[in-house]
């Protein structure tokens, strides 16, 4: 394994040697550093076959192949013969390419015979443009235009060569002499001498050539003092050159003095006096003795960038220095120069640098803009006055150091005094009060500026208005006004304020003579300012007039908001807020109205500027509708938040006139039925509600036994017994019947009972129905008022306490029973005392008014035991006295119905209780 390694590595020295030795005998032909792109390249690999046999190793051309960038070109790219191997390109493949002659020693073993290396680029273009300037005779610098790039080093050299002209040797002299100053005329003839004298001599006309100029870049090249001369014409052209070709530019041919831009000159001073306050004398140095110049001087104010030239004829003369004129006292100006040749040939210096210099003070030239805020008056007539003025500014002169405040009235001064501020507050009298002030610098006072201050108490006709207008103009905003001489006023306040928060208003001053001015200060777009144009009358008086304008408009930053005012059925009355003042960026000059239904057409309406209510008609009922509504300016509109209301089902008053025609029908139908009701008023009561006694009203409840307050207790032969009132039912009679006192007395105790009109508390009408009572004989008969329940049977008690048998006759007592169904407390107790239940039936269907008493004896023999109805009888056949069923005296004439009777009742039965009472208690029915 070693020795194999070993065999390897001495292989391939050998090898290496032997190739080392076999590339001396290769070359690439021909040898090329650059090619055009898309351009054909054939080359050639050429062997020395002296040197390949000398080298041992017998190669032809046809083994050697080709590489390019480290690949391999096809062979069918390259021919070759016994000695020479070709290829040709169709184009570079890059930028920068290395080309390679290789062969295979030893059938494996790659050897680099020869190589080469070349770029891609462009033969250089004809240089355009040439021009070239001589900077103060210091250098000359010439330009031109390279072309297209070449992509491969190129080299652009500036040549140049000057004629010497058959010409008179003392014009030359001459014309170099008119360069020079008449202090340096004697050097400058000495030099012209030494330039030009060889002129002379030099017949024919003889051409010469100068150094070349090597450019360091490609479009500039700049020669020293010594490369050129002045006042020859000398031709300039440029050459360039690469591996691909060659390039020369058009000849340029100029005198050096034609092409001359001198430097800047040097302000070194400007001095000023306080003699000339609006003066200033400016010095400078020039940039050489060697040509005659001319100037032009510049100056601004510092804070402003437009500048001022003084005019070029006052400079058209050589000089070191200049007096500036009519400047503004104490003001700060900023000084430049510039200079060329006197007889207008080469270019002009660039401008010096900038010297700043200030004027001297002097007085100031005009009085401050006074203005004053007037209080109320107080109580004993004085006021107080905010007395307002304007810095002077430019107008100022010099450092205002303060100002002079005088007041005074016609008759005689009231205040003078120094302040610093620009506004102090006084108090005057009621009386005219003229205040002056005065402003002072360290050199003079101003004029005065006056106002006056009218009196409290003003007494004529006030001063007519004038016309104002307010717009945009020249990217300010004027004020223009007339109406007004101009003798009839000393001067104008305008005063205007804008929109934006935190500004204050501001005042201008303007004299009696202006008709217009642009408000002074920082105005700003989409603004709204509120302006008043004060005329400044003699007297004092004051009528100002508004305006309002808006340097410029825009569209409004918010929409109005809108709100129903009143919505009704078919109608809607919609209102909306203006848009702040703030937010509407211009005047707002139309509303537009839009509104509709959800999947409806809308409907558009354009209003006036000033109109924030509008009325809807012809809506549709219960139907919602959306509605917006658009501010607009002369630069656009901006809609407000969507508005939605809902009309009314009903219009005002529909539900009302629905409510009050349903309640007249109502009451109609009632109507009718009432007289309906009336006409059929007994065919109604007779299937609807029958006659139901009262029993109230009846008689029979005075059979009651326990009636303290009736009669008296000792007396009554069942004191010790528990009887119950008997609930009396009275129904009225069909017909009047009278009696006579003396029948009614020919009737038993049980008829009188019967005929005299008593219940037994039986509803309907029965045997023992009877007419009404009533307390006279006339009374009208009255109809049952009482609807209860039909009762279907009536109870008579016959019996005493239970177990035991009374003493003395029983007299038969009804009760009320409010049961439909029979009572079963006989039955279920049999050793109480004996209930007797006759059924309304038995007197309905076979009784009359008049054998109801009979009829009532027959049923009792018929149904109880012969002792009770021997009791019963030896009752009804017993005294009684006379009294009615309310309690009347004994012997007291009582009418039932037309049936005249005198009832001898008992005096213990006199009252009813509504239950049956037993054994001291009651029986519930």
């Amino acid at each position: 394994m070693i020795s194999l390694k070993l065999l390897c590595v001495l292989f391939a020295v050998i090898a290496a040697v032997s190739g080392g030795s076999l590339t001396k005998c290769a070359r690439i032909e021909p040898l090329v550093y650059a090619v055009e792109p898309h351009r054909n390249l054939t080359v050639y690999c050429v062997l020395n076959q002296t040197c390949v046999q000398e080298s041992g190793f017998a190669t032809r051309a046809e083994e050697l192949y080709w590489e390019i960038n480290g690949e391999r070109i096809p062979d069918s790219q390259y021919t070759a013969n016994e000695s020479v191997s070709a290829v040709t390109f169709q184009h570079a493949l890059s930028s920068s390419n290395t080309l390679n002659c290789n062969i295979n020693l030893y059938g494996h073993v790659k050897t680099t015979l020869h190589g080469a290396f070349f770029n891609m680029g462009y033969p250089p273009e004809k240089p355009q443009n040439l021009s070239c300037i001589c900077y103060n005779k210091d250098r000359l610098t010439c330009t031109w235009d390279p072309g297209r790039p070449t992509l491969i080093p190129t080299n652009y050299t500036l040549k140049q060569s000057w004629k010497a002209l058959d010409q008179d040797y003392s014009s030359k002299l001459l014309q170099y002499d008119s360069i020079s100053s008449p202090a340096d005329r004697a050097r400058g003839r000495k030099s012209a001498v030494s330039k030009y004298g060889h002129f002379k001599k030099q017949r024919p006309r003889r051409d010469g050539a100068r150094e070349d100029c090597i450019a360091k870049q490609s479009n500039s090249c700049t020669l020293s003092s010594l490369m050129f001369q002045v006042y020859i014409d000398t031709t300039f052209w440029v050459v360039a050159k690469n591996n691909l070709g060659i390039a020369e530019s058009d000849r340029f041919t100029v005198d050096i003095v034609d092409i001359y831009k001198p430097n800047a000159p040097a302000i070194v001073r400007a001095v000023s006096a306080v003699q000339l306050q609006r003066a200033l004398k400016i010095e400078w140095l020039n940039p050489g003795d060697y040509f005659k110049l001319k100037y032009n001087l510049r100056y601004r104010k510092k804070d402003s960038a437009d500048w001022e030239e003084v005019p070029s004829v006052d400079l058209a003369t050589h000089r070191t220095s200049y007096t500036l004129q009519d400047l503004q006292p104490y003001t700060t100006y900023i000084l430049s120069l510039r200079c060329k040749l006197v007889d207008e040939r080469g270019y002009w210096s660039d401008w010096s640098k900038e010297y700043e210099a200030t004027t001297p003070e002097s007085a100031p030239s005009r009085g401050p803009e006074l203005w004053r805020k007037v209080g109320e008056a107080e109580s004993n007539g004085t006021r107080t006055v905010r007395l307002m003025w304007k810095d002077l500014g430019t107008y100022a002169n010099g450092k205002i150091l303060g100002y002079n405040v005088t007041l005074k009235t016609p008759s005689r001064l009231l205040d003078a005094f120094y302040t610093s501020e620009r506004e102090c507050s006084v108090t005057v009298p009621r009386d005219r009060v003229q205040a002056t002030i005065v402003a002072y610098n360290s050199y003079d006072v101003s004029p005065p500026s006056s106002v006056i201050i009218p009196p409290a108490t003003r007494r004529g006709t006030l001063p007519p208005e004038i016309d104002v207008k307010a717009f945009p103009k020249d990217h300010g905003l004027w004020v223009e006004w007339k109406g007004l001489p101009s003798t009839s006023v000393y001067g104008y306040i305008l005063e205007w304020c804008g929109n934006a928060e935190e500004q204050t208003c501001e005042w201008q001053r303007e004299p009696a003579s202006a008709t217009g001015a642009f408000l002074r200060g920082d105005l700003k777009p989409l603004t709204y300012y509120g302006i008043k144009v004060h005329p400044l009358y003699r007297d004092g008086s004051e009528r100002p007039k508004y305006a309002d304008a808006y340097l410029e408009q825009g569209v409004p930053e918010e929409g109005p908001t809108v709100h129903s005012k009143t919505v009704e059925k078919k109608r809607a009355v919609l209102v909306w807020t203006e848009v702040p003042l703030h937010n509407r960026n211009g005047f707002i000059t139309n509303y537009t109205l839009q509104y509709g239904t959800k999947n409806g057409p809308m409907t558009s309406v354009t209003l006036n500027g000033t109109q924030l209510e509008y009325t809807m008609t012809s809506l549709t009922g219960d139907t919602v509708y959306h509605v917006s509504v658009t501010a607009n300016t002369e630069k656009g509109g901006r809609a407000g938040p969507p508005f939605t209301f809902s009309t009314d089902k009903f219009d005002p008053g529909e539900v009302e006139a629905i409510v009050v025609s349903s309640c007249i029908g109502f009451l109609l139908l009632l109507l009718v039925i009432g007289i309906l009701f009336c006409n059929k008023r007994e065919f109604i009561k007779k299937h609807i509600w029958p006659n139901v006694p009262d029993p109230s009203k009846s008689n029979i409840a005075q059979w009651s036994p326990q009636t303290p307050t009736r009669h008296d207790s000792k007396n009554h032969p069942f004191q010790d017994g528990s009887f119950t009132d008997v609930s009396v039912v009275e129904i009225t009679a069909d017909e009047k019947k009278s009696y006579s006192e003396q029948d009614l007395k020919s009737v038993d105790l049980m008829k009188k009972n019967t005929s005299e009109g008593f219940s037994s508390g039986i509803g309907g009408s029965s045997c023992l129905s009877s007419p009404r009572l009533s307390i006279s004989d006339t009374d009208e008969v009255e109809s049952s008022q009482n609807t209860s329940s039909t009762v279907q049977y009536s109870t008579v008690i016959i019996s005493g306490y239970r177990g035991q048998q009374p003493t003395v006759p029983v007299q038969p007592m009804f009760t009320r029973s409010e049961s439909t169904q029979p009572l079963l407390e006989s039955e279920e107790r049999p050793d109480e005392q004996q209930v007797l239940e006759i059924p309304n039936q038995y007197f309905k269907q076979n009784c009359t008014q008049e054998d109801t008493a009979g009829r009532l004896q027959a049923f009792l023999q018929e149904n109880l035991p012969p002792q009770e109805v021997l009791n019963q009888n030896q009752h009804l056949s017993g005294p009684s006295h006379e009294t009615d069923i309310h309690g009347f005296s004994v012997g007291q004439n009582v009418s039932i119905e037309g049936q005249p009777a005198t009832a001898e009742i008992d005096t213990a039965v006199k009252s009813y209780l509504p239950q049956t009472v037993r054994q001291g208690g009651y029986m519930p029915q």
